[in-house]
């Protein structure tokens, strides 16, 4: 059996971050994971929880649910 392995493209994640003026250590802080962590998961070597999402949406990029798929599950072409 074959599985299809996503890519998602996180730059409108990263820009987010970014603008809100903040760095991969104080966003992996943030969720209480090593920075090397979350870089792995920007770069689709790791995947991020549900909860991870939720905190960084929520609490970090302060944006409402409906907007998490454009974050967070965009598929590089």
């Amino acid at each position: 059996m074959m599985y299809m392995i996503y890519r998602f493209n996180y730059e409108k994640l990263v820009d987010a971050v970014d603008h809100k003026g903040m760095t991969s250590s104080e966003v992996a802080a943030f969720l209480d994971i090593p920075e090397r962590q979350y870089l792995l998961k920007l770069c689709n070597c790791k995947e991020f929880t549900m909860e991870e999402i939720s905190i960084l949406a929520d609490q970090v990029l302060e944006i409402p649910p409906e907007k998490i798929p454009e974050y967070f599950f965009c598929r590089e072409m």
